[in-house]
């Protein structure tokens, strides 16, 4: 117990920390991949979304030497940041949405067997990196505030605590709703493109 609070002691001073200075923007690894898409998002609950792929602009993550990552339908909460360090730039659960969808994607894909073993699909390590590389992207087009601690920190975090998420269950994708339901309840969508 007691090591565990000198570890969340530590994290919420290098959190609190990264929130103050920048050294480089989270661009001393400088983005390996290429990123373009709308990012459309239902609301469900509070914290709770529905990532929706815009069918004539998909979200879609592309590096050298890997399948390219298109998600498709999935339930998200964004980035899995502790609510308390949300006030702190690059920690909300929005600061790299899209890179946070990825991330989603890549996990449930593996948790429901449908994501191959590397070196033809994405291991945890290998998700991580593109979040990782993701959030690069996103600070280097501009769409995300630069904060190398944090883009550091998050790749820590999901590299630490991450293998019980990724070994976690299936999560069926959300149903698609009917023209006629969809035009009789209306439905909150927040879009947003890059990478253009």
């Amino acid at each position: 117990m007691r090591g565990l609070r000198s570890t969340a002691t530590c994290l919420g001073v290098a959190v609190i920390m990264s929130g103050c200075a920048s050294l480089d923007g989270g661009l001393f690894d400088p983005p390996r991949g290429r990123l373009q898409g709308t990012l459309l998002l239902q609301w469900t609950s509070e914290d709770g979304f529905i990532y929706v792929p815009d069918p004539t602009d998909p979200l879609i993550y592309a590096i050298a030497g890997k399948p390219p990552i298109q998600p498709g339908r999935i339930y998200t909460d964004g980035g899995s940041i502790p609510r308390v360090f949300w006030s702190v730039k690059g920690f909300s659960p929005w600061a790299y949405g899209p890179a946070y969808i990825l991330h989603d994607w890549l996990f449930n894909e593996h948790r429901c067997r449908r994501l191959p073993d590397a070196p033809n699909g994405y291991s945890l390590i290998e998700a991580n990196a593109v979040l990782y590389d993701a959030i690069g992207i996103l600070v280097a087009q501009g769409k995300a505030d630069s904060n190398g601690e944090a883009r550091r920190l998050i790749k820590w975090a999901v590299d630490t605590f991450g293998q019980t998420a990724w070994d976690g269950p299936c999560v069926k994708p959300p149903p698609v709703q009917p023209q006629a339901l969809r035009a009789a309840r209306p439905i909150t969508l927040y879009k947003v493109t890059f990478g253009r």
